[in-house]
């Protein structure tokens, strides 16, 4: 990790194109420039405010800091390419925080950016008094904003869940709603990361004996099978409907969340097939059959196979 030297002040940084350091009084007139400049492309996701860099200014905090991502070549422009903020900074034994930004035309799409928020993650990571000291960062980001997502994707960052009505904010629907967001994250000790670097899901799965109904639907009259696939969100392979035991586990195998298996095998023959598809047995949970099952019992038994597989 490249961090500030030790005569630089503190949360800043330069690179080969760009510096970052926190805003002062002297951003005010180029922000509104950039922001100006860049309105109508921002729009799409954000509220952009030409005339709120004295609010951020006076905002500043250990829970809340703006970087300013400024071009060692302003080419004859404003010489402002973007503005990084990391807020709800939580120390103690969480060490996190959250990570929005915006970048400023004409600089925009060239990849100064990228290499301003490189820069803004070495000083977020840093030890104090040089960086923020801090553990793990998160970006959430509208799944429709796919520019935004392969951006910190090309860091590194990896996909770690999915938050319903995270936000009130404009989408390309052009008006304000709450808006879903898939969360992105990046920690310390992966930083700095490979670029679009891969990263698996958590493989999940259990045996429910019997081959029930596979019909996904409402949890009345379905088997637990179908609804604990439901639940957790996997697949469910049923042997009511591929006659085939290698091939029930070999989907399983090539599934990468895992499943739930229904099937009336016991014993050795169940768990090789586990083992070939690449659980451990033992710590596989196998379940009664059943119908017409309580949503209340689904979502106990979800609960005990994600518990057994933590």
């Amino acid at each position: 990790m490249s961090e500030s030297a030790p005569d630089e002040p503190p949360l800043t940084a330069a690179g080969e194109r760009v510096e970052v350091r926190p805003p002062s009084s002297a951003d005010i007139e180029p922000y509104a420039a950039a922001v100006t400049l860049s309105e109508r492309r921002l729009a799409d996701f954000a509220m952009p405010n030409p005339h709120n860099l004295p609010v951020v200014l006076d905002n500043q905090s250990p829970t809340y800091r703006t970087f300013m991502v400024h071009a060692l070549d302003a080419e004859g422009s404003h010489g402002l390419v973007g503005r990084i903020n990391v807020a709800n900074v939580v120390e103690g034994a969480f060490r996190s925080a959250t990570v929005g930004y915006d970048s400023y035309d004409p600089y925009a799409g060239r990849g100064l950016f990228v290499e301003g928020l490189r820069l803004t993650l070495d000083l977020v990571f840093a030890d104090q008094p040089h960086g923020m000291g801090l553990h793990r960062v998160e970006a959430n980001i509208q799944p429709a904003n796919h520019r935004s997502a392969g951006l910190v994707r090309s860091l590194g960052f990896v996909h770690e869940g999915f938050s319903r009505d995270f936000l009130h904010l404009p989408g390309v629907d052009g008006r304000r709603d709450w808006r879903d967001h898939d969360r992105f994250t990046m920690l310390s000790t992966d930083w700095p990361a490979a670029p679009y670097r891969p990263h698996g899901h958590r493989r999940i799965a259990c045996v429910v004996s019997g081959s029930g109904p596979a019909a996904y639907g409402a949890y009345g009259g379905t088997s637990l099978a179908s609804a604990l696939a439901a639940e957790l969100g996997i697949p469910l392979y049923s042997s009511s409907i591929v006659e085939s035991t290698a091939t029930l586990f070999e989907l399983l195998r090539v599934s990468p969340v895992g499943g739930v298996v229904e099937c009336r095998l016991t014993g050795t023959e169940l768990r090789m097939g586990l083992a070939r598809a690449g659980f451990e047995p033992s710590g596989v949970p196998v379940l009664e059959g059943a119908t017409d099952v309580s949503r209340r019992e689904v979502v106990r038994h979800a609960l005990a196979v994600r518990a057994a597989h933590a």
